[in-house]
């Protein structure tokens, strides 16, 4: 066999993994929801995953998001206190995902 007929080894794609700072399951980095704490202040969900600031993960399971809502995880994680108006969005975010009772563990 020819030295430039070896085959080189093939690599798999490096996925980040981040963890819910409710159940702390690592997934994959698009897996999760990333909320962020921007510059100005304010807690905003970050769907592209880019946006500058402090940010935290959570599963996109409601039960993930009321456990990281209602004990202050997503506070302690972000290292400041929810506004009123960021809470609303969130619960309002929190509001489309399915009933936590009938989503079945992966």
């Amino acid at each position: 066999m020819a030295p430039s007929a070896k085959k080189q080894p093939v690599y798999a794609k490096h996925v980040p993994q981040r963890t819910c700072i409710a159940c702390h399951k690592a997934d994959a980095k698009r897996g999760l929801v990333r909320l962020v704490l921007t510059p100005e202040g304010r807690v905003a969900i970050d769907s592209k995953g880019k946006m500058p600031g402090r940010g935290a993960y959570l599963c996109p399971q409601k039960r993930c998001w009321e456990e990281g809502l209602k004990t202050n995880k997503l506070e302690y994680a972000l290292r400041t206190r929810l506004s009123p108006d960021s809470l609303k969005d969130l619960l309002e975010h929190m509001s489309t995902f399915g009933d936590p009772r009938t989503e079945v563990e992966g």
